[in-house]
């Protein structure tokens, strides 16, 4: 895959949430939003939407999605990266379903590096991981 991007790449956490807050901004809906980062951190022309997740995810939920990112990671990204973006509207301060969220987000991604886990709420976006 092609890397369009022209943006400066993507290394740290603070530049991960920087770049999460210029894609997807401030809440919105409930939703998930995965950008895929190459091995020097240049973003792939893609952000991934994934909707319809319920409040508090199961156990699991996202193994399917975590296992097709890994596997699109290896193709067109190899030693690249994801950033996640739990968008939920609502304060910036940290609920018991957002750590949830991150708990699975985690296990779901495991096999692909993570960059950055982040939550996009009404004020902006902020660190979902500890």
């Amino acid at each position: 895959m092609t890397i369009l991007d022209e943006s400066p790449p993507v290394i740290t956490r603070e530049e991960a949430r920087a770049r999460a807050f210029d894609l997807v901004g401030r809440a919105i809906r409930l939703q998930l939003w995965v950008m895929v980062l190459d091995a020097r951190g240049h973003q792939l022309p893609l952000l991934i939407p994934i909707d319809d997740i319920p409040a508090r995810p199961e156990p699991g939920d996202l193994a399917t999605a975590g296992a097709s990112m890994c596997a699109l990671v290896s193709e067109y990204a190899p030693g690249g990266s994801v950033i996640l973006i739990l968008e939920r509207p609502g304060a910036a301060l940290l609920t018991a379903a957002d750590r949830e969220w991150c708990v699975e987000l985690a296990s779901a991604f495991a096999l692909v590096r993570i960059t950055g886990i982040f939550v996009a709420h009404d004020d902006g976006v902020g660190a979902l991981e500890s």
